[in-house]
């Protein structure tokens, strides 16, 4: 005998979705069918944007292998470009300008020029007072309307009993600097042979600078003014001796010691004759007489 099918006790309730089949109950194909690709992770993925605008897609590394790319990011730190000038900010003006540095160039020139004016000068003080004369006696023409010197300067070896110092040039003398230095003021140039230093001998007190010459001398007495030496202390009046002219004797500084010094000078002649030794009480009558004396040697007629 067959069973017989169960039965409710309940009545069969309505349902609620009608004659449609529950969404549940919807036949899919029983999963043999084809499906739809689901897209890989593997792709290029747009990263989401926030509110400040979109962002470059992010590429991937092929197989997870080799090197990572480069990700884009913001451009380096370097210094900021000129922006607008805001409202109400004041102009700034331009930067300064560094110190200018002067040329090596045009110093080691502005020095040349310094030493080659220095030595230019070295040059011409010697020629006038050593070499630009008349010539050791040869005469010296004619010079703003003077006649030549009718005189010849010619300091030999011996002059007024003293010998000439073959040890001791008149530049390295104690007091050249000094009558020489006043001489070149003057404009009339030292003869060729116009200089010596004489003495008496080794360890004697006597020891004497001559500095003469011929040339356009003019007013005797005006010459012996400007022909004091540079550091010149006092002076009288001399005797100048048989040959004529004008004649002073005075004192002089060198360093902190006092030197005594004759000289005379006629219209185109002169001579001076200085004292390398200190003196504590000058004697002008003595060194008057070797001055007269060294003329006499010193100083000829043409």
């Amino acid at each position: 005998m067959a069973d017989s099918p169960s039965r409710s006790d309940t009545p069969d309730a309505a349902s609620p979705w009608g004659d449609a089949r529950p969404w549940w109950t919807a036949d899919h194909g029983d999963g043999t069918g084809p499906h739809g690709m689901v897209p890989d992770v593997t792709g290029p993925q747009l990263v989401i944007g926030d509110m400040s605008g979109g962002y470059p897609v992010v590429p991937v590394a092929q197989g997870g292998t080799g090197p990572l790319p480069v990700m884009p990011g913001p451009p380096p730190h370097g210094p900021m470009l000129p922006g607008p000038t805001l409202p109400g900010a004041g102009r700034q003006g331009p930067p300064p300008r560094p110190a200018r540095r002067r040329p090596l160039r045009v110093l080691l020139v502005a020095g040349a020029v310094m030493v080659a004016s220095a030595v230019l000068m070295a040059g011409v003080v010697a020629f006038r007072v050593e070499g630009g004369g008349d010539g050791g006696g040869r005469g010296t023409g004619t010079t703003g309307g003077v006649l030549a010197s009718r005189k010849v300067i010619d300091a030999g070896a011996v002059a007024g009993g003293l010998r000439r110092d073959a040890l001791t040039s008149p530049p390295a003398s104690a007091a050249y600097p000094f009558v020489a230095g006043a001489i070149w003021a003057t404009g009339v140039p030292v003869a060729e042979r116009g200089q010596a230093v004489y003495a008496e001998g080794p360890g004697r007190p006597i020891n004497l600078l001559f500095v003469g010459g011929t040339g356009p001398v003019g007013d005797p007495a005006a010459f012996l003014r400007r022909a004091r030496p540079t550091t010149f202390i006092a002076g009288q009046g001399a005797e100048p001796g048989a040959q004529g002219g004008k004649a002073v004797c005075g004192t002089f500084a060198v360093l902190a010691d006092t030197h005594t010094y004759c000289a005379w000078a006629t219209e185109d002649s002169y001579g001076v004759v200085a004292s390398n030794r200190p003196t504590l009480s000058p004697h002008f009558p003595l060194m008057a007489e070797l001055m007269r004396r060294i003329r006499r040697d010193v100083e000829r007629p043409r």
